[in-house]
């Protein structure tokens, strides 16, 4: 009798699905156009939990946060499996671009980096040869951020992996939205030259932590306003640091 290659336990011969551990019975072999087809399935299909993931983290991010948080995992995509989704598809098109895509925090953490002129570098020079780290410094910077939020809003109740999840997603999810707002420059240059875009990008940037930071911890009154504003300035200045310390080492 045949048996299921994952969980070893009997099958049936000509089921689709192991009844003992649910995964699917595969019975060709690998080819490149097994592989691509899988992919485009798993990447393009509408019932998809990477799409739900990105949408719901769009308009009801606390609905993903505090849904996973309680019980949720089938739903959406996990938060770290998300962040390094995003980040993947984002370091694709920085390679792609030509340098005309940059990450979202560059603009306020290259302000940490403004030293004396020793370098001769210009600015946009400086984050060309620092952006190869950015993805680690987002990294980097999520359990300190996890730590940070936990003490901000330590009445919400949630411990230190339940901060993890939320500053994951939360990164996972402003890679994203800038990588559409960069996209945006494509048909219409005219945006950055005119200062739009950085205001656009301001707006969502600060934003963001609004939607989602005060519905998922139950901010009220004056609170609305302070801990999410509170958290973004540490946000910032704890990229900076990185910056700064990456550029001790790179440019000096």
């Amino acid at each position: 009798m045949p048996t299921c290659l994952n969980c070893k336990q009997p099958i049936i011969e000509d089921g689709q699905f192991c009844h003992h551990c649910g995964a699917k019975i595969v019975r060709e072999r690998l080819t490149l156009w097994v592989f691509f087809a899988q992919l485009g399935q798993t990447v393009f299909n509408v019932d998809s939990g990477i799409w739900r993931t990105v949408g719901h983290l769009c308009y009801a991010p606390a609905r993903v946060c505090r849904g996973y948080i309680e019980g949720v995992r089938k739903r959406y995509l996990k938060p770290v499996a998300y962040l390094f989704f995003v980040a993947g598809l984002y370091g694709l098109t920085l390679l792609l671009s030509d340098g005309e895509i940059r990450y979202f925090h560059e603009d306020f953490a290259l302000g940490f980096t403004s030293y004396d002129d020793a370098t001769g570098l210009s600015e946009e020079e400086r984050a060309r040869q620092l952006r190869p780290l950015a993805l680690i410094f987002i990294l980097l910077s999520i359990p300190i951020l996890s730590l940070i939020s936990r003490l901000i809003y330590r009445r919400a109740g949630f411990n230190l992996a339940e901060h993890l999840v939320i500053n994951a997603y939360y990164m996972g999810q402003l890679l994203f939205l800038n990588l559409v707002l960069n996209f945006l420059k494509v048909p219409f240059p005219s945006l950055e030259e005119n200062t739009i875009f950085y205001y656009l990008f301001m707006i969502v940037f600060l934003g963001y932590a609004w939607v989602l930071q005060v519905p998922t911890f139950q901010l009220r009154g004056v609170w609305t306003v302070i801990s999410p504003l509170l958290f973004l300035l540490v946000m910032l200045f704890i990229l900076g640091l990185f910056y700064g310390f990456g550029a001790e080492l790179l440019l000096y």
